[in-house]
């Protein structure tokens, strides 16, 4: 039976180079009585192959035409386009944010021309992202507070609207009236204390919240600390340490110093296309009809920093073995702004469906009611990998066989998702042997802990639904057996 070319059952089926001059040649044999291919180095043979070249290369541009009509066989602008079709688009480079305290003079503006730098080299640049911003006591997340007078009238403080008030005694110095006002402060959510300079130091115990804060006319600031957020000049995942960018390159009026706090949201580079199929995949669930897929949709869609998410139902009317409340889910999130994953899950999740975690965001609501959502964090547990490799007879493995075993490790750790098991005999294995060449036989045994094992004890790693399994190239060992 002749092979079927062009549009099959099985998909487009192109014919080659090969075929086409074989073809023409065997036409024109029967049709002159002559063998045309006799002779290769012909006139007319040479002719023929750079017909049947074109001819092939029309059949190659037909099969590419018809590639580009998939999400998982089309290439650049072409996999843009049909996966438009899905409402998914790729996603764009985009910088790093982090949370930045910046400490000065209360009503400092800090323009949008204001640039801050980190102390590592080479440093990295950071500007405001929400235009100009003004340091002062109504957001303020630090505060140095001073006494300007003590004029026998109590000194007040009102810490988003809970009142504490002390009134002096006449024999009172300045320091003892703030002293009594530091004990009487006794709001969960702030911590109070005189620092060495002797001013009356307010911080909320949350580093990156934003409180207000109003005083009495005897009391004034001499220092205020409100936290905005910066961007990296430049794109990608660029992760810095707390504390690490205190540099005021650009110097503003009334600024002190500003430092990092809390957790950054990871930027990224444009997505390649295999990122793009992979998150095609996800991210189609924006429109499924299951609750818990269109949440998982919704986050990986509009949250930048995300790096892996588990939805958990419990559809019940009793609580369940997780601890969640009955007709709630559960969301667990690696990465991405708190307040933002909150709002994709108020966005997503139906009415009545309550939340579970220990993150609590709240939002307004749609009749400006304040609505709490909940989620949670995962809980690391860090990888320590021994990979042992047998080479294969008479093979000879790469020069950098160990560095891209690591690779391999690592992305395919980075791809689990929270709560997902470690096997790696699913999934390490094969792509070991499909990256590295001359490998015979591959035994990959694990620990686990914030510090390396003295023995690798673990064949398989189980995750909990809220931890997530990480590791790192300097946790590998790769060895040769013999």
């Amino acid at each position: 039976m002749a092979e079927e070319y062009g549009l099959t059952d099985k998909g487009v089926n192109i014919k080659r180079l090969d075929t086409i001059l074989e073809e023409m040649h065997t036409d024109l044999t029967e049709k002159w009585g002559v063998n045309t291919q006799q002779n290769p180095k012909s006139f007319l043979n040479v002719l023929l192959t750079n017909v049947a070249d074109s001819i092939a290369e029309l059949w190659e541009l037909g099969q590419d035409v018809y590639n580009s009509q998939y999400p998982m066989t089309a290439e650049g602008m072409y996999l843009d386009n049909v996966a438009q079709f899905a409402g998914v688009t790729r996603e764009t480079a985009a910088p790093s944010y982090y949370h930045i305290l910046c400490t000065g003079t209360d009503g400092t503006l800090i323009p949008e021309s204001t640039i801050i730098a980190s102390k590592t080299a080479p440093a990295t640049n950071l500007r405001p992202t929400n235009g100009s911003n003004t340091i002062s006591r109504s957001n303020f997340n630090t505060a140095e507070v001073k006494v300007v007078s003590l004029d026998g009238n109590p000194i007040t403080v009102a810490l988003n609207g809970n009142v504490f008030s002390v009134t002096p005694e006449d024999e009172d110095d300045e320091a003892t009236a703030l002293q009594s006002l530091c004990d009487a402060i006794t709001d969960d959510d702030f911590t109070a204390e005189i620092n060495e300079d002797g001013y009356l130091y307010i911080a909320s115990v949350s580093a990156v919240s934003t409180s207000a804060m109003i005083l009495s006319d005897n009391l004034t600031t001499n220092s205020v600390g409100s936290v905005f957020t910066f961007a990296t000049e430049e794109d990608g995942d660029i992760y810095l340490p707390n504390g690490a960018i205190c540099e005021i390159t650009k110097s503003v009026t009334g600024l002190t110093s500003v430092v990092n706090v809390g957790s950054y949201v990871a930027g990224r580079d444009d997505e390649t296309d295999t990122e793009y199929r992979q998150s095609y995949l996800e991210k189609i669930f924006t429109h499924s009809s299951r609750m818990m897929d269109s949440i998982r949709s919704a986050i990986l869609n509009n949250c930048q920093g995300v790096t892996a998410i588990a939805v958990y139902e419990n559809d019940s009317n009793e609580y369940d073995e997780y601890g969640r409340y009955p007709h709630s889910i559960e969301v667990v999130v690696d990465g991405g702004d708190e307040t933002e994953i909150a709002q994709q899950i108020l966005n997503t999740k139906a009415g009545g469906i309550s939340t579970y975690g220990s993150v609590e965001v709240t939002l307004a609501g749609e009749y400006e009611e304040e609505l709490t959502i909940r989620f949670n964090r995962p809980t690391y547990v860090y990888l320590w990998i021994h990979c042992e490799i047998t080479v294969a007879k008479n093979s000879t493995l790469p020069t950098n066989y160990a560095d891209l075993i690591r690779e391999v490790i690592v992305e395919d750790v980075e791809a689990l998702a929270c709560g997902d098991d470690v096997i790696p005999q699913n999934i390490f294995l094969p792509d070991i042997y499909s990256n590295v060449y001359g490998i015979d036989y591959v035994e990959i045994t694990m620990g686990t802990g914030s510090s390396k094992p003295d023995e690798y004890t673990e064949r398989n790693v189980y995750a909990t639904v809220r931890e997530r399994a990480v590791t790192s190239e300097d946790m590998i060992e790769v060895v040769i057996n013999g």
